[in-house]
C-alpha cells in the first residue's frame, strides 16, 4: 500500500495529467464566435469568396479555398457557387485581390449568385516544417460567415492545427501535406458549425 506522501504525489500527478489533457482537447477544437443568430431555413447554397493569404506559403489561399469548397459539398451536400462566377462579380464590382468586400458588396454577391450564405477566409499561417524524418504541416485560418441578404457577419471561426497532432492523438496516420491538413481541418470546422446550430441541407 502507498503511504501518505506517495498517495499525495500520485493524485497530484493524476490531476495535472487530467488538466493538461482537457486543455489540449479544448484548444484543438475550432474557436467559434457567434455575432448574430441565423434563423433561416437549412443551408443548401453558399458562395466562397477568394481566400486571403497572409502566410508565406505560395498558393495557400487557393489550396484551402478549393479544399473547403469540396468538403462543404461532400460532407454537407451544400452547393457551392463556382469560383469563376465569384471572380466575375469581383471584377464587375472592382474588388481587388486581398480586398474585403463591403456589406453592400456582399449583399450584391449573394443576390447575383442566389445563395444563402457568403463565406470568406484568411490564411494567417501555413507551412510545411521539416521534422525528424517527416514533414509537419501547419495551418491557421479564420473564416467569416455572412448572411447573404443582409451582409451581416453571423459567425467567425478560428482554427489552428499541426499535422503531428493527428498522428499522435487521432491516429490518422501520416498527415504530411498542407492539402491533407486542410481537408481534415475543413471537416472539423463544418462539424463544429452543425454542432452549434447550423441546419444541414435537407434536414
Amino acid at each position: 500500500m502507498m503511504n501518505f506522501a506517495q498517495a499525495r504525489y500520485f493524485f497530484s500527478f493524476l490531476l495535472i495529467t487530467l488538466l493538461l489533457g482537457a486543455s489540449s482537447c479544448t484548444s484543438s477544437r475550432p474557436s467559434l464566435e457567434k455575432k448574430n443568430v441565423y434563423e433561416n431555413e437549412s443551408i443548401c447554397s453558399v458562395a466562397l469568396l477568394p481566400f486571403v493569404n497572409d502566410s508565406r506559403f505560395g498558393q495557400g489561399d487557393f489550396i484551402s479555398q478549393r479544399v473547403f469548397a469540396a468538403e462543404l459539398n461532400r460532407i454537407a451536400g451544400i452547393e457551392v457557387a463556382s469560383e469563376g462566377d465569384v471572380q466575375n462579380i469581383y471584377r464587375e464590382l472592382r474588388i481587388f485581390p486581398n480586398q474585403h468586400p463591403s456589406i453592400e458588396q456582399i449583399r450584391v454577391i449573394g443576390s447575383r449568385l442566389d445563395v444563402q450564405l457568403v463565406i470568406s477566409g484568411r490564411i494567417t499561417e501555413m507551412e510545411e516544417k521539416m521534422g525528424d524524418n517527416y514533414v509537419n504541416p501547419v495551418l491557421a485560418l479564420t473564416l467569416q460567415v455572412y448572411d447573404a441578404k443582409s451582409g451581416k457577419t453571423m459567425w467567425t471561426t478560428y482554427h489552428r492545427r499541426e499535422g503531428r497532432e493527428y498522428r499522435k492523438v487521432m491516429h490518422f496516420g501520416l498527415v504530411n501535406t498542407v492539402t491533407q491538413l486542410s481537408r481534415i481541418m475543413s471537416d472539423e470546422i463544418i462539424a463544429e458549425w452543425f454542432d452549434e446550430g447550423m441546419k444541414q441541407c435537407g434536414k
